[in-house]
């Protein structure tokens, strides 16, 4: 069995050392805990000192109106705020409705003998989903819950075939300094009698799409514009924050074009919400797979991704489990290189 996906990282809090039931969790949690988490028959939603921070999606979320019903999604985090309420997540956006704000999926799969796609919903050969709600805690210092997914392959008349597992338990710290903090502890597996075959590919894996602001016909054709220019060989100017509405940085100092496809620790994905500039990092966890992990920073939307399958192939055998932790900070002005290379120390060690 292949070791990468034998990791365990020793992330996840002490919960309480009382046996609780979920009711009596919810109503220690709404009278006295800093970072309050709240179950409903649709959603779990997340508050720190009363401000949202998240809501986690179980229910299926509708497309907009007009919009292929295909594209439908649950089992997902949107929308994400930071400390002052402006949201960084984007969702159902016109040009590519299967991003769905923070969310992850393997692209290009090839499962018993057949491609499977559960990240493009409009290929309808896979998708992810919300199976249950394993665990939902309060606290003052940490706030968490733990839900189940399904990667669904649908390569064989109904039902879809399950093929992976996957867990998160997801954990809102009390603090808002860079910004709202949140980790995502991830564990898929394999439930399939057959393995999964990761393929070599540009992207794929945990994601995030931005605030469907973030780009406008504009900023995309200022963008290519750009792009052509460079690869002609011509000196041409950068679009600015003003015209291209969103900006990348990585944890080597690098922008949207020569960072895509680079290993990195982290990634700031930056716009301006309500005329003020706020965004989000995303950190990957030094024991990952392939860490530094590749990344896939979109050249003209605001859409990033880790993607290890930047480097390989790589396969998950029946029962074999895959790990990864990441940490989310969602925070307001624009990205605090130093605070978030701290925030990634205190999160890796």
């Amino acid at each position: 069995m292949p070791t990468h996906n034998r990791i365990v990282i020793g992330l996840l809090p002490l919960f309480s050392l009382f046996v609780m039931d979920r009711a009596s969790v919810f109503a220690q949690s709404e009278t006295a805990a800093i970072v309050t988490c709240t179950e409903t028959p649709d959603s779990i939603k997340v508050t720190v000192r009363g401000k949202p921070v998240l809501t986690y999606n179980k229910a299926f979320q509708e497309p907009p109106q007009g919009m292929d019903p295909i594209y439908r999604r649950s089992g997902y985090i949107h929308p994400l705020y930071t400390p002052s309420g402006r949201m960084v997540t984007g969702d159902f956006a016109p040009d590519h409705a299967h991003q769905h704000a923070l969310f992850g999926a393997f692209v290009n799969t090839t499962f018993q003998g057949k491609r499977v796609d559960f990240w493009n919903q409009h290929k309808r050969t896979g998708n992810v989903s919300h199976h249950k709600v394993i665990e939902v805690n309060s606290g003052d210092q940490v706030g968490s819950f733990t839900v189940e997914l399904r990667h669904e392959a649908f390569t064989t008349p109904d039902p879809p075939t399950p093929v992976l597992k996957e867990q998160w338990t997801v954990q809102v710290h009390a603090t808002t300094d860079p910004g709202f903090v949140v980790d995502i502890h991830s564990t898929i597996t394999c439930v399939a009698d057959s393995l999964l075959t990761i393929n070599p590919y540009h992207y794929g894996g945990m994601a995030f799409r931005g605030n469907n602001e973030w780009v406008t016909v504009e900023s995309e054709k200022a963008i290519n514009a750009y792009l052509k220019a460079r690869d002609a060989g011509q000196q041409l100017a950068e679009p600015d924050m003003d015209v291209a509405r969103h900006q990348f940085l990585t944890s080597e100092g690098e922008r949207r074009f020569d960072g895509n496809g680079s290993h990195v620790k982290w990634v700031d994905l930056f716009g301006r919400v309500d005329g003020e500039q706020c965004g989000i990092a995303m950190l990957s966890h030094s024991k990952n797979f392939r860490f530094p992990q590749a990344v896939r920073l979109h050249p003209s939307k605001p859409y990033f991704c880790f993607a290890p399958m930047v480097d390989g192939e790589f396969t998950l055998e029946p029962n074999e489990t895959y790990v990864s932790d990441y940490r989310y900070i969602a925070h307001d002005d624009p990205p605090d290189t130093a605070a978030i290379e701290q925030a990634w120390l205190e999160f890796t060690k």
